[in-house]
């Protein structure tokens, strides 16, 4: 991996809301981005901008089903991350 690759990655993970994207993902469901938005107090389209981020890192995978994407972590996750993620899950 290389530094730019790891910046993206630090980058990605900087943001509480991002964070809280990545917490609430992490119960293993599906979410639609109007869910998300709703969970974590944020408009459509500042939920649509993270989850962009989230996605060009590869935290995230999306699923179109009819009119709606849905969003889910990416079941490819390093251990590592993995590991920061269960952390974030049992943040308070």
């Amino acid at each position: 991996m290389t530094l730019r690759e790891l910046e993206k990655i630090y980058r990605a993970l900087g943001g509480r809301k991002r964070l809280e994207i990545l917490k609430l993902l992490s119960s293993g469901k599906e979410y639609t981005v109007g869910d998300i938005a709703k969970s974590i107090r944020l408009s459509f389209k500042s939920t649509s901008k993270h989850l962009i981020i989230l996605r060009q890192v590869g935290f995230l995978e999306r699923r179109q089903a009819g009119y709606v994407g849905l969003y889910s972590l990416d079941e490819h996750l390093t251990s590592i991350l993995k590991g920061l993620l269960e952390q974030v899950r049992k943040a308070p």
